[in-house]
């Protein structure tokens, strides 16, 4: 699962997401972008087969808060059966829970973390009815953004209206250089830049 799940979501997330998805069995497949909805779980009572579909083309911060969403599904009917509300309270504990690891500088840029932990505590059972969360993840288009996390070593991009050359890559953060300071900055790597080409 760790191979499927690493090309989409953040890094530091990675190992967590594996160790995770390692308590469940079930098939993940990829969607071409739907319009109406990012992620997709179903339960086929006749095979016994959980499916948890998302869609391909999120960023990584969204297709993790997808992948957690849709994982907490699953973990409800297997806990409470059909029996219970699709996003009632027993979802939203779950997918409190699961989301409360992923909750750090690391994984989200910090502006997203805030909402995010906000929205952890009463989660709704569609980011549009998020509004402040919504706000955050689409007013810039998330699903088309750029983070300083994709950019390759050696390229020029635009971050806060100032232009800088990626370097090399640490754990949370890359060592970038402006050429117009001549200083070195360590920057996130998941911030919103430009690529410039």
């Amino acid at each position: 699962m760790r191979e499927i799940l690493a090309p989409y979501l953040p890094e530091a997330s990675i190992e967590y997401c594996t160790q995770l998805s390692s308590q469940y069995d079930f098939k993940l497949d990829f969607s071409f972008n739907r319009k109406t909805k990012f992620g997709h779980y179903k339960y086929i009572p006749q095979t016994k087969q959980h499916i948890i579909s998302i869609n391909r083309g999120l960023s990584k911060p969204l297709f993790l808060i997808t992948y957690l969403h849709e994982l907490a599904h699953l973990d409800v009917t297997l806990n409470y059966g059909r029996r219970v509300r699709p996003h009632g309270t027993e979802w939203k504990n779950t997918f409190s829970k699961f989301l409360r690891p992923v909750l750090t500088e690391d994984v989200f840029e910090s502006n997203l973390l805030r909402v995010l932990i906000k929205h952890s505590y009463k989660p709704k059972a569609s980011l549009v009815a998020d509004p402040s969360l919504w706000k955050e993840l689409f007013e810039e288009n998330l699903l088309e953004i750029t983070t300083l996390d994709e950019i390759e070593e050696g390229e020029i991009f635009v971050y806060k209206n100032r232009t800088f050359k990626k370097l090399k890559n640490r754990r949370t953060r890359a060592l970038c250089y402006e050429p117009s300071s001549k200083q070195k900055y360590l920057i996130p790597r998941l911030v919103k830049v430009e690529p410039k080409h």
